[in-house]
This record gives structure tokens, C-alpha cells and sequence, in this order.
């Protein structure tokens, strides 16, 4: 479960104030300006619990913007402390130490507010960007580009033919299979006979396995 992820709309942003205004629903919470940002922009926006800070009074004057009235909704122990989920008018979790949570006797029901820096309110910006899989083996690193020639290898049944779709010359894919046996320490590439013109070259079942581990992570991860 994510914690304190937030959709908001930006609605004020003043180049001259060190601080935006956000609408989540109703409440009005301040978070540092960030580049890119424009009046009417919809974000998500992050809080982590532990830089939430709870105080059974309200603090007076303080360096923070976000003074956020509120009660406690549930309590829960978690590694580390106590996991506090409120209402201030959105849902808010913090995460305190036992001894915090004793001392301001909370309980469901107990008001609250919560003290939030506007510097903690971090906006996830979209991320726009492709990934490969590399796998670390037991002499170094498979990486994506000996895992494309091991799928190009499984596809072609030989070094030759693998050799000749990437564009690489026959010594290179030779070394290339050499490298990855060596890397790996068991062999992932291995001769096959009674291929075609007598014989070939295809993937051990680690071979095979391998490809598909590596196929299964880029899947999981889109």
C-alpha cells in the first residue's frame, strides 16, 4: 500500500514566494516549487509518513507551513514505531515512536494536528524513459546486449545466422558466446548436432531459463 500519495492541482505559484499552494480536495497544503511548475497542473504528490510530526495542541507560530487539524482514525504497531492514520480532511498517515505515541495518549477519536514542511511535499514527476534487464553472474555482468544475442541465438539456431541479425562478424558472436560461458560459469551456449549443414548452435536449458527470467522482469516492471 502506498502512503500519503496524493493527485493535487496546483493552485497558486508564485515565482516570488519559495512556496506553491496544492488543492487535495478541500485543503489548501504548501509544497516547495519545483521546476516546471504552473497554476492548473494536476501531479501526484508524496508525503512520507515519518516527516509527518504530530502535536496534541496547536503549535503557534511555526517554521512550517502545513498546520493541518485533524483526529486519529486507527493505530497500528509497525517496525519501527507506531503507524498513526488520521483525517485532516484527507486522508494523512504518520509513522512515531512508541514512547511519542504514549505520551500524547493517543487513541481512535484523539485530536490532533498535523505539522507538515512544504520542502516534504514531493511531487512524483512521470518518468519517461525505457529500461533493459541485466543479470549479475558469478564473473561479472550479463548484460541486456549478451541477453538480445542469447535470444537472437535461440530464434537462429546458429552463431552464423545470430551473427548476421545483429550485425556483428562470426569471430565476434564466437567470443561473445566464449564470453558469456565464461561469465556465467556454466554453459548457456552450447553446440548442437544435427542441425542445419550438420550442426548448429543453441541455448542449454540454463540458457533458455535465463532469457526467460530476464523476460519475466522487463514484463513485471511495464
Amino acid at each position: 500500500m502506498n502512503l500519503n500519495h496524493f493527485a493535487v492541482t496546483v493552485e497558486a505559484c508564485d515565482a516570488r514566494d519559495s512556496h506553491a499552494w496544492l488543492l487535495l480536495g478541500r485543503t489548501r497544503i504548501a509544497a516547495r516549487r519545483w521546476h516546471g511548475i504552473k497554476p492548473g497542473q494536476k501531479i501526484v504528490v508524496q508525503i512520507r509518513p515519518e516527516d509527518v510530526l504530530l502535536c496534541e495542541g496547536h503549535p503557534g507560530r511555526v517554521s512550517a507551513r502545513n498546520v493541518l487539524p485533524g483526529y486519529v482514525k486507527s493505530i497500528r504497531y509497525v517496525p519501527g514505531g507506531v503507524r498513526v492514520d488520521l483525517d485532516v480532511g484527507f486522508p494523512l498517515s504518520s509513522v512515531v515512536t512508541r514512547a511519542a505515541a504514549k505520551e500524547l495518549r493517543m487513541k481512535r477519536g484523539t485530536a490532533l494536528f498535523a505539522i507538515i514542511k512544504a520542502v516534504v511535499v514531493v511531487p512524483e514527476m512521470p518518468v519517461d524513459a525505457k529500461f533493459r534487464v541485466s543479470l549479475v553472474a558469478q564473473a561479472g555482468m550479463l548484460t541486456h546486449e549478451r541477453i538480445d544475442f542469447l535470444k537472437a541465438i535461440e530464434r537462429e539456431g546458429s552463431l552464423s545466422a545470430a551473427a548476421k541479425v545483429l550485425g556483428i562478424t562470426y569471430r565476434t558472436s564466437w567470443m561473445w558466446a566464449k564470453e558469456i560461458n565464461d561469465t556465467w560459469k556454466t554453459p548457456l551456449v552450447a553446440r548442437a548436432h544435427g542441425g542445419k549443414g550438420g550442426g548448429g548452435t543453441t541455448l542449454t536449458p540454463e540458457g533458455r531459463s535465463v532469457v526467460g527470467y530476464a523476460a519475466r522482469i522487463e514484463a513485471w516492471a511495464k
